[in-house]
């Protein structure tokens, strides 16, 4: 600030902080860090003019570049849970002004135990995963991620898609894509196993932590891992990594899961367990689907969103441009596979859309009605029309990576890049501006 440069403002992808103007020495904390010596002097020097007090501007302002939105299953409007780019994962539990921060670092998916939503998970960049057993105790996230960096470790994408199984018959059980489709069946572990050994603050790291195990492993695949993403499924679309994994909610067993180069599978029992020791998720079988329709583009799907009703139907949702896959143009499709026929039908679903790339795709199970979300909005497709419209009124143009429906509630999430977090009310049909501005608490790992 002129005339006074002890005064200053600071601006970063969390927003814009205001320093008090006056400092205090807190070198004497470098003695107890473990540091070498020129490590401690570095340390020395810059905690020796510390600013007293840093003071947030936030209010008001919507900066936060949300990645997605997940709803507790038993209070959906109550309870949320958001990742954010370099800002953590915050908690909504009412408030428009205050969402706690509930961890830190990178914020990517997140999602609630569906028998038991006090059981939840966020996830880091990569296949960083922690599992907390503890509803809002920001100190009990166990971290349950260790065979997902056991050697050969599989590539994945920077944030890993993850659903917890929303059957309440097989809560605990929960599937991520790396190379291929992982599955832990207990939250990624017991609670009285993680808590002591795994926990992220007060952990002895003593284990390994996590159970997780790749499902389906077929005969003369030589790679014991990426089991989709391999030349054993065809010489088509090979290589790249999962970039959707999804759950039926009609079955115990129907998983979908797409990798990022446009292949898409079916899994019917993606709940079997193995007998043989040690090879618990091998039992598991995929149909790959894509090649069994002409019209399947060879893009990135970025949605796939199963019927409530029926595990072998969902709507499939593609990034990029047709312009630059002009034999398999389209963005939205409608996709039903026959297991008695083994057959796969795409029946586009563009209509007035344009060549617009999709980011996220959910239906609105009581209306028929479904929403893709783009780098400007969301556009809406009632049921039984081709004419694509603006979802509703109040979101501002902005990239939405990720889109989150509670059908029952009757309310659909918006996670913006840059812009908060919005809700749109199904029934009053205006997208409600409350929940975009988020204040963190401060965090020793921001």
């Amino acid at each position: 600030m002129p005339g006074n440069p002890e005064l200053w403002w600071e601006g970063s992808d969390g927003g814009l902080m205001r320093a008090s103007g006056s400092y205090t020495d807190i070198s004497g904390q470098c003695a107890t860090r473990g540091l070498s010596a020129a490590e401690t002097t570095t340390c020395q020097r810059l905690l020796s003019s510390v600013p007293t007090t840093l003071t947030s501007l936030n209010t008001g302002l919507d900066t936060l570049q949300f990645q997605s939105l997940s709803s507790n299953p038993k209070k959906p409007t109550a309870e949320l849970l958001g990742g954010t780019q370099d800002n953590g994962t915050f908690l909504y539990e009412g408030s428009s002004v205050l969402w706690p921060e509930t961890m830190g670092g990178d914020g990517g998916q997140s999602g609630f135990n569906a028998a038991n939503p006090n059981i939840r998970f966020h996830t880091y960049y990569l296949p960083q995963i922690d599992v907390n057993f503890q509803g809002t105790n920001t100190l009990g996230w166990d971290w349950v991620s260790d065979p997902f960096f056991t050697a050969p470790a599989e590539d994945s994408e920077f944030y890993i898609p993850i659903v917890a199984d929303p059957n309440p018959a097989k809560a605990g059980s929960m599937f991520a894509g790396l190379q291929g489709v992982w599955r832990t069946r207990d939250n990624g572990g017991p609670q009285s196993y993680l808590d002591p050994h795994c926990n992220e603050f007060t952990g002895d790291f003593t284990v390994t932590c996590g159970d997780w195990v790749e499902l389906g492993s077929p005969t003369g695949l030589t790679d014991p891992h990426g089991a989709l993403t391999s030349s054993f499924w065809g010489s088509t679309l090979e290589g790249g990594v999962i970039g959707v994994v999804t759950r039926a909610t009609s079955d115990k067993g129907t998983v979908w899961a797409a990798t990022d180069t446009g292949r898409i599978f079916i899994s019917k029992n993606a709940d079997s367990v193995s007998s043989v020791p040690g090879a618990d998720g091998s039992s598991v079988t995929y149909t790959r689907l894509d090649t069994l329709a002409a019209n399947a583009p060879t893009r990135f799907p970025s949605a796939i969103y199963v019927d409530n009703r029926n595990p072998n139907h969902a709507w499939i949702s593609y990034s990029g441009y047709s312009a630059a896959t002009p034999k398999t143009p389209g963005h939205v499709f409608d996709v039903s596979y026959d297991p008695k026929t083994g057959t796969a039908t795409w029946t586009s679903l563009d209509g007035s859309l344009g060549d617009i790339p999709i980011t996220s795709l959910v239906r609105d199970d009581v209306t028929g009605d479904l929403y893709a979300a783009n780098d400007f909005g969301v556009l809406r497709l009632p049921n039984g029309t081709s004419q694509w419209q603006t979802a509703a009124r109040g979101l501002p143009k902005a990239e939405v990576p990720n889109l989150s429906i509670s059908t029952s509630a009757r309310v659909l999430y918006a996670a913006t890049h840059g812009r908060g977090a919005y809700v749109l009310n199904l029934q009053k049909g205006d997208w409600l501006v409350g929940i975009k501005r988020s204040q963190k608490r401060h965090n020793s790992n921001d």
